[in-house]
């Protein structure tokens, strides 16, 4: 069996995660990293790896086809937002039509979650719970929302990675407002106010979810939930497993209202008191899987025995509940020996120094 793992960036322990799942379930296959920049750290821990074209380059659908008719692979993961994009509409027909499976969200459920405001308005419409998001160019909604709301929240209306986003008062928000529109009426125009939303602070403790389901689609599996306790560059960086019981109602109606395929990962807000809130969705692993893995949960296990129509060990969707775990730098080398000019490393490096932690025993 073949992973190929697109736009891995730095994210290591998942390749290792997959390489490990592989081992652990006795199949013989490798894992390959294709990414733009030829000094991507997870490029030294794959298998395999493959420089590709930017996502803005004419040349890169043409690449990526030839890549993955060279390499053949089973299963196609992507981290990168932009690439998603791309695959939702259409590109991934492409790739399945090859034989790969790729477990993204189909067009539709792609743009509800991408677009904040949009998002707002499909899963509304299904009833939902998520914060009331207005344009920043919708001057009467936002006027009502600083009246009702003490605090506001203000982010990039297709942002990724917490893009944009700000915690102001109502009244600082006013003041920046009335800022930032005198700039856009001199420099951006009105039409910079389209691309910003607000929407009501919600006060409370925010959390993480995993949704799992088959990679071709079905009932969730499985239910990963923990508390954020730091952010570091729009990504968590500190948090604690906590069970999913009170997620799973939520799970189940986010799968069927977006036809979830795999991996998405959720980011919900729980007011004191009151139900949990949509506030993000991202339709891939998140930064905040690992701190369920090292509690003991297996997505990559999960992911690789769905492709080949296998049963998954018992467990894999269990972790140590209360498990603390923070994020830290770590460095890893290139085998050079390996290494082809043209197309970056080629071998994983005989020696690295790894950043994953001990799993521990899976407990409830």
């Amino acid at each position: 069996m073949r992973v190929v793992i697109s736009s891995a960036g730095r994210r290591v322990y998942l390749v290792q995660w997959f390489q490990q799942a592989l081992i652990e379930a006795g199949i013989s296959g490798d894992v390959y990293v294709l990414d733009h920049d030829p000094h991507a750290a997870a490029a030294a821990a794959a298998d395999g790896f493959r420089q590709m074209p930017r996502f803005t380059s004419e040349a890169y659908v043409a690449q990526l086809l030839a890549t993955v008719d060279e390499l053949k692979p089973d299963l196609f993961i992507s981290l990168n937002d932009y690439e998603l994009t791309a695959l939702s509409h259409g590109l991934s027909t492409d790739l399945e039509a090859r034989g790969v499976i790729v477990p993204v969200l189909n067009a539709a459920a792609h743009q509800a979650v991408a677009d904040k405001l949009h998002m707002f308005r499909v899963l509304s419409d299904a009833g939902i719970s998520t914060p009331t998001t207005v344009l920043l160019s919708d001057a009467s909604a936002v006027n009502d929302m600083l009246e009702t709301f003490p605090t506001v929240v203000l982010k990039d209306r297709w942002g990724s990675g917490s893009s944009g986003l700000q915690r102001l008062s109502s009244q600082d928000a006013r003041h920046w407002l009335a800022l930032e529109r005198a700039a856009g009426s001199n420099r951006r125009g009105p039409q910079h106010q389209d691309e910003l939303i607000m929407q009501p602070d919600l006060g409370g403790s925010e959390y993480g979810l995993d949704i799992v389901t088959p990679v071709r689609g079905g009932a969730v599996a499985g239910v990963l939930a923990r508390r954020k306790l730091g952010m570091r560059h729009g990504e968590t960086s500190a948090a604690m497993t906590v069970p999913s019981e009170q997620f799973e109602d939520l799970a189940t109606s986010l799968a069927a209202t977006l036809s979830i395929r795999g991996t998405v990962d959720v980011d919900v807000m729980v007011p004191d008191g009151g139900e949990p809130q949509v506030i993000d969705i991202n339709p891939r692993f998140g930064g905040g899987y690992p701190f369920t893995h090292i509690a003991g949960a297996d997505v990559p296990h999960f992911l690789v025995t769905s492709t080949l129509g296998l049963a998954p060990q018992p467990g894999w969707n269990t972790y140590r509940h209360g498990y603390l775990g923070a994020k830290h730098e770590g460095i890893i080398g290139f085998e050079t020996a390996g290494r082809d000019e043209q197309r970056g490393p080629l071998l994983p490096a005989s020696a690295h120094f790894s950043t994953t932690p001990t799993v521990p025993s899976k407990a409830g």
